[in-house]
């Protein structure tokens, strides 16, 4: 994904290094609800069916894929709460 050039606030960061699919999912949804509309949850794990799954995740619960990136083997997303 691309940056607009808007600001972001990262609010909260997860390290989800080891977890799989179900407990990313899980801990997704309680700590979105933890911060504002507007403001980004970052998480970095080394899954790779994350990458598959983490778009529909956002479609699903209604939240926005701000920004993804794969570095050196870990996978960083930044989920911005949309409500």
């Amino acid at each position: 994904m691309k940056m607009t050039g808007e600001k972001a606030v990262i609010a909260k960061e997860l390290d989800c290094m080891g977890w799989e699919c179900y407990q990313i999912n899980l801990s997704l949804r309680i700590e979105v609800k933890t911060i504002h509309p507007g403001e980004i949850l970052k998480f970095v794990t080394d899954n790779p069916k994350a990458d598959e799954k983490i778009f529909k995740w956002c479609q699903t619960n209604k939240q926005e894929l701000f920004l993804s990136d794969f570095k050196n083997g870990k996978y960083y997303y930044y989920i911005k709460r949309l409500s």
